[in-house]
């Protein structure tokens, strides 16, 4: 039986062709990981932007509700920007919903994001994303907002054209921008986004700029193996070693 450890219900946005991977990848033995697509309004696909990701998280009930049967352990939100983009009152009420609709606890990427640098204590932060600058700045207020004594030291938006465009960079992009943002004054990196391929070379940014990477997928990963009780597999970083 798959999932004879645990089984992960994962919500994504309708581009996002990283998420299952990177989950899967990131699974101890015994885990599953079952997804659910978001659907987009007419007009909005290949756009990225607040709003469009505001009109698609209309959709995030009837795709919690498509997990139904499953019996998970837990359901999760893999949306960065999805799960930011209305504050923390948002983020709060979209994990009461997922609750109530599956029936098991949730995980957002925000929520995970928060936990995490909170526990490590990070007070400056580089922050690295693929998105628009309007995106990147909304993410930061957020997370200055929501992590206690935060202040983003240096950030930087790569501007990928679309969604689906993000989920086709290569790891290396990831490594290769993530040692470009200036970490001069900072005590920890955010590569922010789900769909953008980084646990791949998270553990070699750790060593080679000697301070600790967090990841989108990273994150929500180690906050759900944390609602399961499941030690992480090593090698994603080292957050993981504190699940």
């Amino acid at each position: 039986m798959f999932g004879w450890r645990a089984r992960i219900g994962v919500i994504v946005s309708p581009p996002n062709t990283v998420v299952e991977g990177e989950f899967v990848q990131m699974a101890p033995e015994g885990v599953s990981v079952h997804a659910a697509r978001l659907g987009r309004p007419e007009g909005l696909a290949g756009r990225l932007g607040a709003d469009v990701v505001r009109q698609t998280n209309d959709d995030l009930p009837r795709a919690a509700k498509s997990l139904d049967e499953l019996r998970l352990d837990v359901v999760v939100f893999a949306h960065t920007a999805g799960s930011m983009v209305q504050g923390p009152e948002y983020d709060a009420q979209l994990l009461t919903m997922m609750e109530s609709t599956v029936g098991c606890p949730a995980v957002t990427t925000a929520s995970a994001a928060v936990a995490a640098l909170t526990q490590a204590g990070v007070k400056r932060l580089a922050l690295l994303t693929p998105y628009p600058e309007q995106m990147t700045l909304m993410e930061q207020e957020f997370l200055e907002m929501t992590v206690p004594g935060l202040k983003v030291v240096s950030h930087r938006s790569l501007s990928v054209a679309s969604g689906l465009a993000i989920g086709d960079l290569e790891p290396a992009v990831a490594y290769r921008e993530a040692r470009n943002i200036d970490t001069g004054q900072a005590d920890a990196l955010f590569l922010s986004g789900t769909n953008w391929r980084t646990v791949d070379v998270v553990q070699k940014l750790e060593s080679d700029l000697g301070m600790p990477v967090f990841t989108a997928n990273q994150v929500t990963m180690w906050a759900t193996l944390g609602k399961l009780g499941i030690p992480a597999t090593p090698g994603y970083g080292s957050v993981m070693d504190q699940s």
